[in-house]
């Protein structure tokens, strides 16, 4: 799973950009969300993500908020 952020919404028809952090960009669809409303997103907003090859590029799919859990040694 590629970790990144959102780099842009197109909120009137429901699609964005995501680029990985190793700079690489993707496009998504509401439809490619997991666990969170498109309307929840935000830009510079941390999720994870697959990706494929698509017709229009790359599409990035099941998409979710990124949540880094940290150890505090417990």
């Amino acid at each position: 799973m590629e970790k990144g952020t959102i780099l842009k919404l197109v909120h009137d028809k429901e699609y964005g950009t995501v680029r990985t952090n190793t700079g690489e960009e993707a496009h998504f669809h509401k439809n490619c969300l997991w666990n969170i409303q498109f309307t929840e997103l935000t830009e510079g907003q941390g999720v994870e993500f697959e990706i494929q090859p698509s017709t229009k590029g790359r599409l990035a799919f099941h998409i979710r908020p990124c949540i880094e859990i940290l150890n505090k040694g417990v």
